[in-house]
């Protein structure tokens, strides 16, 4: 194919400018943006960056709902060499300020939604990419100067961890890495004649800008922007243009699937992609039974290796749906015991991954750098084993182990016996200090719409599944527990919270 020549995802956008100029590159509810037209958008950007005295390598903040003007300013700070930022629109005041002056950002582009983000923030420029509430970007005057496209080995853009606790950690991703990526992703879609996404995760994660948008436009395809979440809003985007690849994780998935109008996303589709944790096996099975050409395909990523590590391919869905499966095209893995010697199937060891898009490094961080990078080797924290066929089980995150009394506990191994219960949704299992035994074990769960958890009929059958030292000692239920940007129930701010709780704050 074509797109295995392109050496960067710009390369890609003009080529594909030049070879389908009246094909539609990304459509923002009304607004369909052509491949010509979309080209022309990005260089006439870049020349506004340019004029604002922004140079190659320097960092250019980039916050907003998904809109074309942000994949306009995302895609023309990375055409003139310089490194976008894209940044988490939820972020607090503190966080933001903390972030500009680790980057020593340039500029700071901003929907009008999301100015007020920067309102404490001196010594940066501001602009309004959506033109009302500030500065203008769009309104600005065009230099006449436009430099040459960037090296594949050159830093791209600097994505930051979803963590919650510690300094922010910003990992540095070279345009090698983001060709690299969407290949892979680009593989895994195969033949499809008019490949099309809606991309309903926040752009400013790596599933929305990696997996869709520099898929998309490596293939030619078409990339679809829901602003905000809402399934309604989904359904809505696809009755009106079906697509057919599809990503989410699978509790997005679930909530898209279960509404009225679930035809409209999935009937089209011909891929869908999920991950941040398995499908339960009747959501995988109501999807083969509803839609029967659909490929179901889990995978497993890290921002720090710009996205996908591994993929389970769809024939092992059904049967070993819980499995994050085989390493993806051109990754290579290895499980190692805390001496760094690697450990033999059925045996727990913390995951480490090479290959052309691991980052480069974290942004001014050369003390982390030095602790997650070992030669070419990442260390992911996170544990896993290899089972049957071969396949790869993610099994918990290295400092997530409990120990209670000495018996050293994966949180994981809880969280799927607490999956086989039909009223919980999502559950998060974490340890808590404990006087005598180290840690005693905490576990919160969602539950299910419409249903009501009945804590200590759950604990009676926790008691059928696990020792006794594995049980938890304390059930927490909730409708809004805290998630990651991904979706996720972020393990570490739950923890946070009910410590923060039973401390009285």
């Amino acid at each position: 194919m074509a797109y295995r020549n392109y050496r960067t995802i710009l390369h890609a956008l003009l080529d594909w400018g030049e070879r389908t100029p009246d094909a539609a590159a990304v459509t923002d509810g009304d607004t369909e943006i052509s491949y010509a037209s979309l080209a022309s958008l990005v260089e006439a950007a870049s020349r506004r960056l340019v004029s604002l005295g922004v140079q190659r390598q320097d960092r250019v903040v980039l916050v907003g709902n998904n809109t074309w003007q942000w994949v306009v300013c995302y895609l023309a700070t990375m055409r003139i060499g310089a490194i976008s930022v894209p940044m988490n629109n939820r972020l607090a005041p503190a966080q933001v300020g903390e972030l500009l002056e680790i980057l020593e950002a340039r500029i700071v582009l901003a929907d009008d939604l999301h100015l007020g983000m920067f309102k404490e923030c001196a010594g940066v420029d501001v602009f309004s990419i959506t033109g009302s509430a500030g500065r203008s970007f769009f309104s600005l005057e065009t230099a006449t100067e436009f430099p040459a496209l960037p090296e594949a080995s050159e830093d791209a853009l600097i994505s930051f961890t979803s963590g919650t606790t510690g300094v922010p950690k910003g990992a540095v991703i070279t345009h090698k890495a983001l060709r690299q990526n969407a290949e892979v992703f680009a593989d895994l879609i195969g033949d499809d004649p008019s490949p099309s996404t809606l991309i309903v995760a926040p752009l400013f994660h790596n599933t929305g800008f990696v997996d869709q948008l520099c898929t998309m436009l490596f293939l030619g395809g078409r990339s679809d922007l829901l602003s905000r979440y809402r399934t309604q809003g989904a359904i809505e985007a696809c009755q009106r243009r079906p697509v057919s690849f599809v990503t989410a994780v699978p509790s997005v998935l679930r909530m898209m699937m279960t509404a009225e109008g679930a035809e409209a996303i999935y009937g089209s589709a011909r891929l869908v992609l999920f991950g941040g944790s398995p499908m339960p096996a009747p959501w995988s099975l109501e999807m083969h039974q509803r839609w029967p050409n659909l490929r179901l395909v889990h995978g497993y990523g890290l921002t720090e290796f710009t996205s996908c590590c591994t993929l389970l391919p769809p024939e092992f869905i059904l049967s070993h749906g819980d499995s994050i499966g085989y390493p993806a095209k051109g990754v290579e893995l290895r499980l190692v015991d805390e001496d760094g010697h690697d450990v033999p199937d059925g045996v727990p060891g913390e995951i480490w991954v090479r290959g052309e898009t691991r980052m480069r490094e974290y942004w001014r961080r050369p003390d982390v750098t030095a602790e997650k990078i070992q030669g070419e080797w990442l260390r992911t924290g996170d544990l896993g084993e290899r089972r049957e066929l071969g396949l790869l089980y993610h099994v918990g995150r290295r400092d997530d182990v409990i120990n209670r009394g000495g018996e050293k506990i994966l949180p994981s191994f809880i969280e799927a016996a607490m999956a086989k219960i039909p009223e919980v949704a999502q559950a998060v299992v974490f340890g808590i200090p404990h006087p005598v035994l180290q840690n005693s074990i905490v576990a919160a769960l969602e539950p299910r719409p419409d249903t009501k958890v009945n804590v200590p009929a759950l604990l009676d059958f926790l008691r059928t599944q696990l020792p006794g030292y594995a049980v938890p000692e304390t059930i927490i239920v909730g409708n809004d527990l805290p998630r990651t940007a991904s979706g996720k129930l972020d393990r570490r701010a739950v923890r946070a919270a009910y410590l923060s709780s039973a401390q009285g704050h």
